[in-house]
């Protein structure tokens, strides 16, 4: 490939890896909902990785411990739906055990009967532990079709609101609407409400839970939030809210030493991405029934509270038929009581993962463009496929490391599309570019090489060595006899068409025979055999071509003397001998040529060979001389040449008419 052709092709190929990037980059920001899911079901099968590999499990705080109302729950109290006087026996039953927080995933949102109310709000009064849900509609959903709220809920909502700390502006937060909390005189006597609302992701998929939701002039917390902040000791003033950023928890209680913060990271809707530990049964459950009958045997109650003393206790409904499931990374049907547990346990083993920034990603692009272009430059498609496949799989690694290890989740997708379709684009041009060079090689080549040949150097270019070697060949000048004169009288398109006709004559037994065009000398022809195809008869090959050479010029000449009236004549002079033979000539301009004493003879052979004959060497004759009649003139002196040399004039047959 020349030096223009060379940079303009490189010009291209950095253009085409360039595109590559930016078109998918567009492509993402325009078609969300259809990549953003791809590259969020990569991460969750990280996850799926790391909860099915011990090795990279993250250790489970045992503090955290699920209360199911399952089906073995209902078999043995005998009753399908329990009421509330249910609840407030384990209200009361898991006070006595002395736990840390009751978070009951319910929404009690109206009175039932005088009694069962009376008993759960005396039990949850007395228990001063005891955590209710409450939900908001959230921007995006269908909306619910209800009544206002009423005068005491707003109240009750207006008295519990939380004044966290905005530094900057507000962000995306989501604004909750329809509030529907727990009733107002269960909710008052409650250590507090949490909203249990969740949004998922674009395929639907739940994968980060909102921490807070605005609602009027303040912020209300999850359910799971709010437990944790208490847990923690952690009151509303002392959080502050780095919109997109984080949700910083000050003054946090150390177990021994000063008090420390917690950043929790969260994107710009105030979603907290949840680290799960796995399947539902990798946590610590208990059921319902067991706690609801502790209380029937005090050394049970005893045995219970040493189990249960100083735990986080989740109560849900995960019997059949409940309907508050839902896929998540790790379980296509999880009951989604264990989010709120799985984000107690991310905030307080403080096992955050966050995504990496816009700057950040497009940093990695930016290093990873940077890479495909060096590995594109003077490489072979195969090397640079094979470069590129090995940097895919680089990247690929050293994002799911920075997942286990750093918990930062990488856009994934979009580097390994951008990756790919460059790849796509340099691969295909540079075949263009080969094609069109090899289209290129080809017509240059059918006229110096025989059409075989061709299709070999084309397939291997070795064949046309870049260095010169030596090699034993036979060489073969031609010349038309008195060219000039008989051309005198004739129009250029007339001496044209004249040697078009001849060349091509020439040109073809010539390639018919094996041999290589080296160069057109005016109305003379240079050829040679035995390169770049090896050939062990190189000279027999030479010298049957000048037979039928000197038989198709007098069938010319024939046809000529009665057109034009051109006595076309020609003769021939073969030499065999060492030659050196390979691209030679300026950077610009190279010829596939013949050097050496060897070709000089063969000239001069030429120049003194009588009008169509053909006069060859004595180290030619020597290897054809039991396949070609020839006779021995003698000696001849020829210029340059200081001894007289013996020659041999082969004898060419007449062509029957």
């Amino acid at each position: 490939m020349s030096t223009g052709n060379g940079r303009k092709a490189k010009e291209i190929t950095l253009l085409l890896i360039c595109m590559s990037f930016v078109l998918v980059f567009v492509a993402f920001r325009l078609l969300p909902d259809v990549f953003e899911p791809w590259n969020s079901r990569i991460v969750d099968r990280l996850f799926v990785l790391r909860s099915s590999v011990p090795s990279l499990h993250p250790a489970y705080n045992t503090v955290i411990a699920h209360v199911d109302v399952n089906n073995t729950t209902i078999q043995e109290l005998n009753d399908f739906y329990l009421n509330r006087a249910h609840f407030a026996r384990v209200v009361r039953n898991l006070s006595t055990m002395r736990t840390a927080a009751q978070a009951y995933d319910f929404i009690f949102a109206a009175k039932s009967n005088e009694k069962d109310d009376s008993s759960l709000i005396e039990a949850t009064r007395e228990a001063a532990n005891v955590y209710y849900g409450m939900a908001f509609e959230l921007p995006e959903e269908e909306p619910v079709r209800g009544q206002a709220p009423s005068a005491a809920v707003l109240q009750y909502l207006e008295s519990t609101k939380w004044a966290v700390k905005m530094e900057g502006k507000g962000g995306d937060f989501y604004t909750g609407s329809h509030p529907l909390p727990t009733f107002p005189s269960l909710a008052r006597v409650s250590r507090g409400l949490g909203f249990l609302s969740i949004k998922a992701d674009r395929d639907g998929v739940l994968r980060r839970v909102p921490l807070l939701v605005k609602y009027g002039d303040g912020f209300y917390p999850s359910l799971p939030f709010r437990v944790v902040c208490d847990y923690l000791k952690v009151p509303p003033e002392a959080i502050t809210i780095i919109p997109g950023t984080a949700v910083i928890l000050k003054d946090v209680p150390g177990k021994e030493g000063p008090k420390r913060e917690i950043r929790i990271p969260i994107d710009r809707f105030g979603n907290m991405i949840i680290s799960f530990l796995g399947p539902w049964e990798r946590m610590t459950h208990y059921n319902f029934s067991d706690i609801y009958r502790a209380s029937d045997y005090r050394d049970e109650l005893v045995m219970w509270g040493e189990e249960l003393e100083g735990k986080i206790v989740l109560v849900s409904d995960v019997s059949t038929g409940a309907t508050d499931i839902g896929p998540v990374p790790t379980d296509a049907n999880f009951p989604l009581s264990a989010l709120h547990a799985n984000v107690i346990h991310t905030i307080l083993s403080e096992d955050f993962f966050r995504e990496s920034s816009i700057l950040e990603t497009l940093l990695i692009e930016a290093a990873l463009m940077f890479l495909v272009i060096f590995l594109s430059r003077n490489r072979s498609p195969t090397a640079f496929s094979l470069g590129m496949a090995g940097l895919i799989g680089t990247f690929a690694v050293v994002a799911a490391l920075l997942f286990f290890y750093a918990h930062v989740i990488v856009q994934v997708l979009r580097p390994i599309f951008s990756c790919g379709l460059a790849v796509s684009l340099v691969t295909g041009y540079r075949y263009f570019n080969e094609e069109k060079e090899k289209e290129t090689l080809r017509r240059s080549f059918e006229a110096y090489f025989p059409p075989g040949v061709v299709k070999k150097i084309i397939a291997n270019p070795e064949l046309i060595s870049s260095r010169g070697q030596k090699k034993e060949l036979t060489i073969l000048f031609s010349d038309i006899k008195s060219f000039t004169a008989h051309t005198a009288n004739l129009s250029p398109d007339q001496i044209r068409r004249l040697l078009n006709e001849y060349f091509d004559a020439m040109v073809e037994i010539v390639f018919r025979h094996g041999g290589t065009v080296d160069k057109y000398i005016g109305d003379g022809l240079m050829v040679f055999f035995g390169d770049p195809e090896p050939q062990d008869d190189h000279a027999l090959r030479c010298v049957r071509a000048a037979i039928e050479m000197q038989q198709k010029t007098r069938k010319l000449r024939e046809e000529w003397e009665k057109g034009e009236g051109f006595p076309i004549s020609i003769r021939i002079g073969i030499n065999t001998g060492e030659v050196v033979v390979g691209n030679m000539g300026s950077r610009k301009r190279l010829s596939y040529t013949v050097l050496g004493s060897p070709v000089n003879l063969a000239q001069r052979l030429e120049s003194k060979a009588p009008d169509g004959a053909i006069l060859i060497s004595e180290r030619t004759h020597e290897l054809v001389k039991d396949y070609v009649a020839s006779s021995h003139p003698g000696q001849m002196a020829l210029k340059g040449i200081e001894k007289p040399v013996n020659v041999y004039e082969v004898f060419v047959p007449s062509v029957p008419a």
